[in-house]
């Protein structure tokens, strides 16, 4: 299932990024601590923007695709992917999906969202239906 780029979740994250900015100016550190404070913060949206939501990044998802044993398959932009199991702590809602894929050896497990508006309405629900059953 291919993952395309996704409006909402350029959205939600180009929000909540604007809502930490704020939070930092309101708060009575000095201006120097402010400034690295706003850096780290454009830093973080600069790679999350590139990773999860122009997939430009090696390391982003281009392609998802389920087993029938639990098992997933994930594609990255390099070319390269990866297989292992679906985490139990993949969630799963008609809003989003956070999925964890548990690779052995690798610690955390990678993860990624998910939203409706990266895939077709038919592979959103399929993905959804295939992961609350998997």
């Amino acid at each position: 299932m291919a993952i395309k780029p996704s409006p909402r979740f350029a959205t939600l994250l180009l929000l909540f990024h604007a809502l930490v900015a704020l939070v930092v100016f309101l708060t009575g550190v000095s201006t120097a601590v402010k400034s690295v404070m706003f850096l780290l913060v454009l830093l973080s949206l600069s790679y999350y923007l590139a990773r999860d939501i122009l997939l430009l990044l090696p390391d982003s998802w281009c392609d998802v695709s389920l087993g029938q044993e639990g098992d997933a398959t994930v594609t990255m932009r390099c070319g390269h992917g990866f297989t292992g199991r679906i985490a139990n702590n993949t969630a799963v809602s008609p809003h989003f999906i956070v999925l964890r894929v548990g690779v052995e050896g690798r610690w955390p497990a990678p993860s990624r969202v998910i939203f409706p508006d990266a895939m077709s309405d038919g592979a959103f629900r399929e993905l959804c239906v295939r992961l609350k059953y998997a």
